[in-house]
């Protein structure tokens, strides 16, 4: 029976305290915030071998997979097209129209077929100076969710990289996002971030619908299947109950509620993989268990317990590679979690990257944190939080990429504070040994200039010892001594950071 309690309760402010509410993103501006950009490069323990301005990249392919190569050439796939980095003091790019800025690129041994997957997707609602508060304006959601353009993935043989052939165009949904982000690694399937409908919960600002889980059927790239679904339980609208009676942040209208990184697997299921690694933003690190392709369920999860609102704590979490039980026992069975920071000038609270013991699917544990980046002592700023732009991790090197990977060694992009050198061989203590910063470009005027930050991915020739930083004013390439010497020569790939994606023939 109904009380006078009851009906009153909504509307009494005695109940709701002070503000009924609360208080959400973006916060206020920091205290002792530059008024300008900083045009200063900043260096430590790194090398700049060649920067190239008019070759301007904000991503590598998809971050998990975006090296073709033949022989000695070597192109990395970007939105642009290709970028071939064959002679590293010479980088050159081949312009292709209407991709993308997310696409894998594979060698399909059983095709003997380089294959292509670009990822299509609704445009994002990034907070800006018009709607700060991004989809929470009606009119500014309006906008993005009237979008008719393709939603879902096309497939593409590469084989010859200077004339594409599209094998396939899969549209995931009518209504949703569409994918954000595939993970490929050139076997019988591929994982997607995946919005197939409008249905899927998103507490954030920056996208009207969320993501869920879909595994593709890629044994032929120009058919395309749909195998499974997966989501967060609480995720879906009509699971209003159980979201709101599980999840604290339920209701902030600023955390990730949904995967960005789609579930990387280390060890192919055709191959008796039954585990992949999922970022779910504020739903937290989940094991998938894959052993039922058609059913995917969850060996277990975790997530930090003091995490705060805002931003997308697991936004990309990469597996250890080369690891071996007699040189680096120490760093088997990690997986690396990185966050990403959504607000400029640090308007919400700080996340750093975590190491995750994995051994145990059922029971992954945070066992590290990462330092906090510093300035250089002659910046104009004591802390990145006062250097304007988006002060936090995005992503680290990607996980197949040629040469033999340091097991010990993490390089990630830092939004606003350049590239950031890690040595995890105390995984319960990672230590910062290098870094390089950028001149920051944009104009402190024009805001959208500038919100990201400059420094978006990096990737890393293990075997020729060369770092490749994707920034916004151009290309570079760096070398450090952690690495070694590096080869400024043309060579030909012996062998992959991942050895299931190499050729047997």
């Amino acid at each position: 029976m109904s009380t006078e309690h009851d009906k009153n309760s909504s509307v009494n402010p005695a109940i709701h305290g002070v503000m009924q509410e609360g208080g959400t993103v973006p916060m206020r501006l920091p205290a002792g915030a530059l008024d300008y950009l900083d045009r200063n490069q900043y260096i430590s323990s790194m090398e700049v071998i060649g920067f190239y301005p008019s070759i301007k990249v904000d991503f590598f392919g998809d971050e998990h997979a975006c090296l073709w190569t033949e022989g000695r050439r070597r192109m990395l796939a970007f939105q642009g097209g290709w970028i071939d980095i064959t002679e590293p003091k010479a980088p050159t790019v081949i312009e292709e129209d209407g991709l993308a800025p997310f696409q894998s690129c594979i060698y399909n041994e059983r095709l003997k077929k380089w294959i292509r997957i670009v990822a299509h997707q609704i445009p994002l609602t990034p907070g800006t100076v018009e709607y700060p508060r991004g989809k929470y304006h009606p009119e500014y959601r309006k906008q993005a969710a009237s979008y008719a353009g393709f939603r879902g993935i096309k497939t593409y043989d590469v084989t010859n990289p200077e004339k594409p052939v599209l094998l396939n165009e899969f549209a995931t949904g009518d209504t949703g996002n569409g994918v954000h982000l595939s993970f490929y690694d050139g076997g019988k399937y591929a994982y997607l971030a995946c919005g197939w409908d409008d249905q899927l919960r998103m507490e954030s600002s920056e996208r009207v619908n969320s993501h869920g889980l879909m595994i593709v059927d890629m044994s032929d790239p120009a058919a395309v299947k749909e195998v499974s679904r997966w989501w967060v339980p609480g995720q879906r609208l009509e699971e209003e109950e159980l979201y709101r009676s599980t999840y604290p942040f339920a209701g902030d209208q600023c955390s990730w509620t949904c995967n960005r990184t789609p579930c990387i697997v280390p060890k192919r299921v055709e191959d008796g993989g039954t585990v992949g690694y999922g970022g779910w933003g504020h739903f937290g690190f989940y094991v998938h268990d894959l052993s039922d392709i058609k059913n995917p369920k969850v060996y277990g999860k975790t997530a930090h317990p003091l995490e705060a609102i805002g931003g997308i704590p697991y936004h990309h979490v990469v597996p250890v590679v080369g690891a071996s039980a007699t040189e680096h026992p120490q760093l088997q069975n990690l997986v690396i979690a990185l966050p990403e920071a959504l607000e400029a000038d640090c308007r919400e609270p700080f996340h750093l990257p975590y190491v995750i013991d994995a051994k145990d699917p059922a029971n992954p544990r945070i066992i590290g944190l990462f330092p906090r980046p510093m300035p250089h002592p002659d910046a104009p700023y004591k802390d990145f939080a006062m250097a304007r732009g988006r002060f936090s991790s995005r992503v680290m090197q990607h996980w197949i990429a040629p040469g033999k990977a340091q097991p010990n060694l993490v390089a990630m992009s830092y939004l606003n504070a350049g590239i950031r050198l890690y040595d995890i061989s105390e995984p319960t203590a990672p230590k910062e040994v290098a870094y390089f910063v950028p001149p920051r470009d944009g104009e402190i005027s024009d805001y959208m200039s500038w919100r990201r930050g400059t420094t978006e991915a990096v990737f890393i020739e293990w075997d020729r010892r060369l770092i490749w930083v994707a920034t916004h004013s151009g290309l570079y390439c760096l070398s450090t001594p952690f690495l070694g010497d590096p080869v400024l020569e043309p060579k030909k790939v012996e062998e992959w950071s991942v050895p299931h994606v190499n050729r047997t023939a």
